[in-house]
């Protein structure tokens, strides 16, 4: 499905006037046998859903619609949410999935196409503009030109760097792999070097998709089979096991926490980070080095290029009130709530127009670089076998951080090791 082909209105506005105006039911916040309507949305807790919940309270009181939230820890999330769409109770109406639990949920029939919630008539067009949403982020929750969700929270690496620490060696900030060795060579020779996210474990994968992808390169060929050796993926890897010789020391065993807390304690001079943590090094309570930090997209070989995830709102199957769950997803979804989440806790929504929005951007520097990372990027690879992938692919980084093996040889050993999987 192509975003311009699809033509979107949201039956909802931020009054509660416009949202009774598109309601079906007399009362808003009633289903048609006048019984009061309650919603029972699935997330993982935390701070983000505790803000969460302060702001639906201005949702029940526009609609009447009364919003249970059930957060649970992320680690058992999914497995909450496939218990309960399996045996059909009922009990959820929205769940928030992440990308990779999508196709999944699709195939087994668990999410409802909110395709039937949408005509050609949109009362507030300015606060839920589709056309806001990249290509991208609709493809994931498209299935046979179906749509399954409205994509919120995103996350990618981001390249951070300390703005006065390159200005006092006459350093400008890099961009291309030749540029960015450039710099962590610099500061390796001085002692410090590159913060990289290297230990063995999904974060180093995802740099690594960016960088294939970044060089015009992939995991599959033309005809989708598997091509680990191809020259875009070994140039990458060669790349990856290059600035692993000049990261900071430790960095083999780094997860991004540990980059993070490098960049905030003012020890690291540039990183590679995620954009879920970038608020941190803007905490002037907390960090070192707030207002000190600038932000771009990852190194690149012939262009920036993100690897993304996102986590969706959906309407499940068997909701007993759809109708009013779109209502909510669309609620939350919206550019003034999604807004108002960003400036309590830096929730990076998925909307464009937000990445350049004033007030956020003078509050959470780190925006653009976001916006500029989404322009172009996508999910991992999200076939049954994509796990199996990453496995092997976290392995081999990890070799090449620490320069136990070649990346050609490395590369064909995974492919041969695959090839079960990938035949």
């Amino acid at each position: 499905m192509k975003l311009r082909n699809i033509q979107w209105v949201l039956a909802l506005a931020l009054v509660t006037t416009a949202l009774s105006a598109c309601s079906s039911n007399k009362g808003g916040g009633e289903a048609s046998s006048g019984e009061k309507v309650t919603l029972t949305i699935s997330r993982w807790a935390g701070p983000h859903a505790d803000d969460q919940k302060e702001l639906l309270k201005q949702f029940e009181e526009e609609t009447g619609i009364a919003v249970k939230m059930d957060d649970v820890d992320y680690g058992q999330l999914q497995q909450k949410q496939t218990l309960n769409m399996s045996t059909k109770t009922g009990e959820y109406d929205l769940v928030w999935a992440q990308e990779i639990w999508i196709p999944e949920y699709i195939k087994s029939g668990y999410l409802l196409p909110i395709d039937s919630y949408v005509s050609n008539d949109t009362l507030n067009p300015q606060d839920f503009d589709f056309e806001d949403y990249s290509a991208s982020l609709i493809s994931i929750l498209t299935s046979d030109g179906k749509l399954y969700g409205l994509p919120t929270f995103i996350q990618l690496p981001i390249m951070v760097y300390n703005k006065d620490m390159l200005d006092a060696e006459g350093l400008k900030a890099p961009s291309t792999w030749e540029e960015t060795l450039a710099v962590a060579k610099h500061f390796r020779d001085k002692g410090t070097g590159i913060a990289l996210p290297a230990k063995q474990g999904q974060a180093a994968v995802d740099i690594f998709t960016s960088l294939v992808r970044s060089n015009d390169g992939d995991y599959f060929d033309s005809n989708g089979k598997l091509a680990l050796v191809q020259p875009a993926v070994a140039e990458a890897a060669a790349f990856w096991q290059e600035l692993a010789a000049v990261s900071m020391n430790g960095s083999a065993n780094w997860h991004f926490d540990e980059v993070n807390k490098a960049v905030q304690s003012g020890q690291a001079p540039i990183g590679i980070t995620i954009s879920g943590l970038a608020g941190s090094l803007e905490d002037a309570e907390a960090s070192n080095v707030a207002g000190k930090i600038g932000y771009a997209p990852l190194p690149y070989a012939k262009k920036p290029y993100g690897t993304l995830s996102v986590w969706n709102w959906c309407v499940t199957a068997d909701s007993k009130h759809p109708e009013e769950a779109y209502r909510l997803a669309a609620w939350l979804t919206s550019k003034s709530t999604e807004k108002a989440l960003s400036q309590k806790n830096g929730q990076i929504a998925a909307r464009q127009s937000l990445f350049n929005d004033a007030d956020l951007v003078k509050q959470f520097p780190f925006f653009p670089a976001v916006g500029e990372s989404l322009a172009q990027a996508d999910t991992q690879p999200l076939d049954p076998n994509a796990p199996k992938l990453m496995e092997k692919l976290q392995t081999a980084l990890s070799a090449l951080a620490v320069g136990s093996s070649e990346p050609q040889r490395i590369l064909e050993q995974a492919q041969q090791d695959l090839q079960a999987v990938y035949p």
